[in-house]
């Protein structure tokens, strides 16, 4: 009989980026995603949500603009 254990990572540590890697590997980690959905809306607590019929492209030049 062979038992299978795993040790989760320690989310606190991660970066978003390595958090988003490991969700992304681990999609059925509920908590992990949690968690990285909470850190992504603290960092961008008031998105813009675009639907499929807006021209995006004004936007991103804003946005492009802007990041410099």
């Amino acid at each position: 009989m062979e038992i299978c254990m795993s040790i989760k990572p320690d989310f606190a540590t991660m970066t978003i980026i390595e958090l988003r890697a490991y969700v992304l590997e681990h999609r059925d980690d509920e908590e992990a995603l949690h968690l990285y959905l909470d850190r992504l809306h603290a960092k961008h607590p008031n998105p813009r949500v675009y639907k499929p019929e807006d021209d995006v492209a004004e936007a991103i030049s804003e946005y492009l603009r802007n990041r410099s």
